[in-house]
């Protein structure tokens, strides 16, 4: 099975229309983005089911940043794993966990957060996508000092980011075709996922595509416009996608120009 017959498969359709994704490496597959137990359960059910594959096969769980929608299952998903799978977190993310960074807050509130709400009326589709594992990740003054996870922090490694350097390889974690790379905006800790192999990017909260055409809108629900900007831009510059999986919306094809395509606010 090729990592894009994996990949190009949305697992599961969430609370506020969150995508969850697998992707494959040399020796099993990393869960990306699991946002409540409804949502663990059905990865696990694809797995058997769809995959023919056992629940042991997942080697990584990880989020492409750290808020409740795309981390509140994680721990559901864990129980269920072999006591060898790891969660794995962008760095950033330490100081969040180890009380020495605040989760920061999100602006824009009454120019996403009504329209996420609205799209995700369309894909609820059991209350256990409602359950979720922790409170940590919520991006609001006294809820954001929450980061407790349900889970022994012994099971989290870290993505390593070289100081001033925006990417990394996975090749340590034996996902050696992608690479990770630091896109800051919609959270300090925003990171994206692209194989240049197969052109396939995995953008998080980064861009969605909630819109009839299919374009995908840079996020304006977030936490500092200049720089979600300049990590859209800086994207353009450094990858040519030619498939995009958004945190909530659709898949985004486009060819060559899928990147250049997207509705920059």
């Amino acid at each position: 099975m090729s990592v894009s017959d994996v990949v190009a498969q949305k697992i599961v359709i969430d609370v506020l229309a969150l995508d969850t994704y697998l992707i494959e490496g040399e020796d099993g597959l990393m869960a990306v983005d699991v946002g409540s137990h409804g949502c663990a359960m059905d990865i696990a059910n694809y797995l058997t089911t769809a995959l023919n594959r056992p629940i042991s096969d997942i080697r990584y769980i990880t989020a492409t940043h750290f808020h409740i929608d795309h981390i509140g299952g994680i721990g559901h998903l864990l129980d269920m794993c072999p006591s060898s799978t790891r969660v794995v977190f962008y760095s950033a993310v330490d100081d969040y966990i180890s009380g020495r960074r605040k989760i920061p807050l999100i602006k824009n509130w009454f120019v996403g957060f009504p329209s996420a709400t609205l799209v995700s009326t369309r894909y609820l589709r059991k209350t256990s996508h409602l359950c979720i594992g922790t409170l940590a990740g919520i991006p609001l003054p006294g809820l954001r000092n929450i980061t407790r996870l349900p889970f022994e922090k012994n099971r989290i490694d870290y993505f390593g980011h070289k100081s001033g350097s925006k990417t990394c390889c996975l090749n340590n974690f034996g996902f050696g075709e992608w690479e990770v790379i630091k896109t800051p905006g919609h959270t300090e800790d925003s990171i994206c996922f692209f194989n240049d192999s197969t052109g396939e990017l995995l953008t998080g909260d980064l861009i969605v595509n909630t819109s009839s055409d299919g374009r995908g809108d840079l996020n304006r629900f977030c936490w500092d416009r200049n720089r979600i900007r300049e990590s859209y831009e800086y994207l353009c510059k450094r990858i040519n996608p030619v498939l995009m999986y958004p945190g909530h919306g659709e898949m985004i094809t486009g060819g060559a120009d899928t990147l250049l395509k997207v509705r920059v606010f």
